[in-house]
């Protein structure tokens, strides 16, 4: 225990120590040879002692892969021109003796002591040559990889491109200091063949032969900022650019393969622009002389490696063809990093750093090219669905994208509270604060709380007594709040609720709404509209407590009894609302059409509610009828996945055929006002067909099969992007309309599909065959071909698969029931244990009817004697079959009832112009 406790002291004694030796300067020397796959470098780093002692020992960070040149190891104290010593020893560069060298492989670090004691704020030099090995991909910090020039060329030609911050940090590549906080200049060279050239984070100032002829050179970069190690990245190839821009005398690049270079023009073009609107924002300078992008062959992470001053993209993000808003944004989102990533540095990885770019960009993108979608609204209503989705927590980067997603809502939030102006200038103060330094997410928070004291969103000695006091139960729920506005019509006051939003899609129990066990509460902004006023205030908005209920008085408000109430108007802050049903009455019978934020956030909350059992779908369909007439596509797109959702919830039940009518007659407008396809249309307008178009099509319209087939003849399956655009959005249509011979073409392709290729787009083939035949022959032969043939052609997963997806298509589970009833004695024997039980539960736990319910109950009893092995699974079916016929009956027949009258109603098609401009602008 003794000797425990003695070598935890010494670990604690030497960190400690260490915290006081600092780097002053990096001079780094690396040498790659792409296609040897090893690398070697020299590294001369200057180091101060900060401490009031003398310290005999410096430990480095390297981690146990690199190696390290022990005889070349040297400590050399730098001659000081400045020093007031008396002594001239000052004035002499000095070597010191190194006595020890201790690599700890297990902790990354490298010790080097030296017989002489380092002097406080005597600067030192330490020396090292080492060497390592070349990744071959991008989740190394260091890596090589080939391309070629055109895609007839056979010639392969090295790369070498360093990704220190996602590879797993700097102390892979050379020795160094690697914490965030211990910023200094670097000064970086690079040797390779004469025909290559050399991108960095600082521009080149010279370059040097290392041999005779020339054949290998040497690239020397100048000086950089105080930077992290983390923040240095560099690229090796020869990679051209259009013509280069100009942002105040920085110069801006985009970089690719000759073969592309036209296609990066429109990246190029833009990235002045944005680089300007950061500054403006932010109110500073780009830090650099150079800012180059790289259009990087074979990387496939849709994040770019990100450094200062150079970021590598999947090429498909820099030249292919899309909106100039998407463009904008994407550009923003990152180069925005420059300054939250690298001028100020997070201590810890956090997901406000991305969250940041994510606002920003949309601050800059919408400055220069306005959008047609408000994408941060899309957003904010699929986080609803992606906390729903069964083991989100479990995967790392789900959670990150998730969290930064969330922690951006929140930043919109504040923005909309502090006003616009206020909010920038506390992000220029937070921004100004910490520029060459690194902050946590409390520093950031606490920077905004200075700003809200001095804009009045908080006040002293009043709660909530900062913003981190706000923003800190929003970021550590991993869920969304819904909040219930419930009025009392005598005395003027409502009753506020809230509680975590859990959407019932598991129907093992829809008898209540679901329900999520931790007990989250969050600080909500009380935001309140009237049918008197639908002027959304920005001043002296107050903070509701997080607790479950309570009472808030709204005779401010000066609103009448039968006056419609809207909390939180437009989804200012992301959080679902519902109301009273009187509430909700007087918002469906408002005449006057609401404006397209809260036209969507109507649309959106009031399904929503009714899809997790929260209220009644009379009353959402009729707060959603204003989607008969609705001319702008922002609010269809948001009714979009919508419809799709409540499909699936109908599907088996007398609502389905007549929501299927309802739907199709309403997107038949949609598409007349879309008109023909012109090839100058912009890459969202032919989105938002294709979408519309796929739903039309789910619904039974006529034309969707010969438009497949029209398609399909002309799409080239070697070419990627027209193949996915045919199987996204015709292969469900010709697989399910078609004729069997064509149904066959699909199966024919994951047959034979190879190995090779994407298993994903196999899976993604694999489920359509099996989800959207619209007649039963192609669900038996689907059957058929798994179950009961012999040639081993489907594994174990596909079964289950098949089972999984077909079952939730009406037609699929009436055509499985039937196949077991004539087939079960065979399949009882002949299939595995774990797919004929997941067969028999699926086949008997998905009827919605009395008639479905009376058809499994009389074959179970008359079988009984053969399900002895699945007896509970049988049980277990039907009792959940019981309880979903009674919430149909209980939740669906009144809808029934109103879509059989709103059928009945004379139909008038909506016609409308298609408007090709941003609806939330103009709306």
């Amino acid at each position: 225990m003794a000797r425990w406790f003695l070598a935890a002291w010494l670990l604690v004694t030497a960190i400690a120590v260490q915290s006081l030796i600092v780097p002053r300067g990096y001079r780094l020397d690396l040498h790659p040879y792409p296609g040897d796959g090893v690398f070697k470098g020299k590294v001369r780093i200057d180091i101060i002692n900060t401490g009031n002692q003398s310290v005999d020992s410096v430990t480095l960070d390297v981690h146990s892969t690199l190696n390290v040149v022990d005889r070349e190891v040297k400590v050399t104290r730098v001659a000081n021109l400045d020093s007031s010593e008396e002594d001239e020893v000052s004035m002499e560069e000095t070597s010191l003796t190194v006595t020890k060298l201790e690599k700890r492989k297990d902790i990354h670090k490298f010790q080097i002591t030296t017989k002489q004691s380092l002097k406080k704020d005597v600067t030192y030099q330490v020396e090292i040559l080492f060497d390592g090995t070349l990744g071959s991909d991008s989740s190394s910090p260091f890596y090589q990889s080939t391309y070629s020039n055109s895609k007839h060329s056979q010639l392969k030609k090295w790369y070498v491109a360093m990704n220190l911050l996602k590879g797993g940090g700097a102390h892979y590549v050379f020795p160094c200091f690697e914490k965030p906080n211990l910023k200094t200049w670097i000064e970086l060279s690079v040797a390779h063949k004469g025909d290559f050239h050399v991108l960095t984070t600082m521009p080149l100032v010279d370059t040097t032969n290392v041999t005779s002829e020339g054949v290998w050179v040497r690239d020397h970069f100048s000086r950089s900022p105080p930077m992290s190690v983390n923040s240095l990245a560099m690229f090796q190839s020869d990679f051209k650019h259009p013509p280069m821009g100009e942002n105040n005398g920085a110069k801006v690049g985009v970089w690719g393969k000759e073969d592309i270079l036209r296609s990066l023009n429109t990246a190029q073009k833009m990235l002045p622009a944005v680089l300007v609107n950061l500054e403006l924002y932010m109110s500073r300078p780009y830090p650099l002389p150079e800012l180059n992008l790289v259009a990087l062959p074979g990387y496939t992470d849709d994040k770019p490696i990100d450094a200062w001053g150079l970021q590598m993209f999947r090429e498909v993000d820099l030249y292919k063809k899309r909106d100039d808003f998407w463009v904008a944004h994407l550009l923003a989102k990152y180069t925005s990093l420059q300054w939250t990533e690298h001028l100020t540095t997070p201590l810890f990885p956090t997901s406000l750093t991305l969250a940041l770019s994510k606002f920003l960009a949309d601050k800059v993108a919408w400055q220069l090219e306005k959008p047609v979608f408000n994408s941060y609204v899309s957003d904010m209503y699929g986080m609803y669905l992606e906390y729903d989705k069964p083991g989100f927590t479990e995967i790392k980067s789900q959670m990150e994208a998730l969290n930064a997603t969330k922690i951006r809502f929140v930043l919109g939030m504040l923005e909309h509270i502090f006003g616009p102006h206020s909010f920038r200038q506390t992000i220029q103060y937070f921004m100004s604060s910490k520029e060459y330094h690194a902050y946590s997410e409390t520093d950031f928070w606490n920077k905004l709380s200075d700003g809200a004291y001095h804009a009045g969103v908080l006040i002293r000695n009043k709660t909530p007594v900062s913003i981190e006091q706000i923003v800190r139960p929003w970021l550590q729920a991993d869920r969304l709040p819904v909040v219930t506005f419930r009025r009392n019509y005598i005395n003027s006051t409502v009753q506020v609720m809230q509680e975590p939003f859990v959407l019932n899609d598991d129907e093992d129990d829809v008898s209540s709404p679901a329900k999520n066990t931790k007990n989250y509460l969050w600080w909500i902004p009380n935001i309140v509209v009237s049918q008197n006023n639908l002027t959304v205030p920005v001043r002296n908005i107050s903070w509701l407590k997080p607790i479950a209920s309570q009472e808030v008085e709204m005779k401010q408000y000066n609103f009448t009894n039968n006056q419609f109430v809207l909390f939180n108007p437009g989804s200012l802050g992301p959080f679902i609302v519902n109301y009273d049903l009187k509430n909700w009455e007087l918002i469906a019978q408002h005449s006057k059409r609401f404006p397209v934020s809260i036209r969507q956030q109507l649309l959106h909350d009031s399904l929503t509610l009714a899809l997790s059992g929260r209220l009644c779908y009379v009353y959402a369909f009729n707060v959603s009828k204003l989607i008969e007439q609705e001319p702008e596509p922002a609010v269809w797109k948001t009714y979009f996945g919508l419809a799709t959702r409540l499909r699936t919830k109908f599907q088996g039940t007398p609502v389905a055929p007549k929501y299927d009518i309802y739907l199709k007659k309403m997107l038949k407008s949609v598409n007349a006002a879309l008109e023909q396809p012109e090839r100058s249309e912009s890459s969202w307008k032919a989105n938002f067909r294709a979408e519309n178009k796929r739903l039309l099509c789910e619904t039974g319209h006529p034309t969707c099969l010969t438009e497949a087939r029209d398609v399909q003849s002309r799409t080239n399956t070697s070419n990627p992007d027209e193949d996915k655009l045919f199987l996204d959005n015709y292969l469900c249509i010709l697989l399910g309309y078609g004729t069997l011979d064509e149904w066959e073409f699909g199966l024919h392709r994951i047959m034979y599909y190879p190995k090779n290729k994407s298993q994903t787009e196999r899976l993604f083939i694999f489920r359509s065959l099996a989800s959207c035949p619209k007649n039963e022959t192609k669900f038996v032969r689907m059957l058929n071909l798994t179950l009961m043939s012999g040639d081993h052609k489907f594994s174990e997963e596909d079964m289950l698969t098949m089972l999984t997806v077909m079952s939730t298509v009406s037609l699929g589970h009436e055509t499985m029931f039937k196949f077991m009833m004539k087939n079960f004695e065979y399949l009882s024997t002949k299939l595995e244990k774990t797919v004929w039980e997941y067969f028999v539960k699926t086949s008997f736990n998905n009827f919605r009817t009395e008639e479905g319910l009376n058809k499994a109950t009389e074959f179970y009893q008359r079988n009984k004697r053969h399900f002895v092995s699945v007896d509970d699974i049988i049980k277990n079916a039907l009792e959940k079959v019981r309880i979903q016929v009674d919430w149909v009956k209980k939740h669906l027949t009144p809808l029934d009832g109103w879509l059989t009258n709103a059928l009945q109603e004379p139909w008038r098609p909506h016609e409308f112009q298609f408007r090709d401009v941003p609806s939330f602008v103009v709306g």
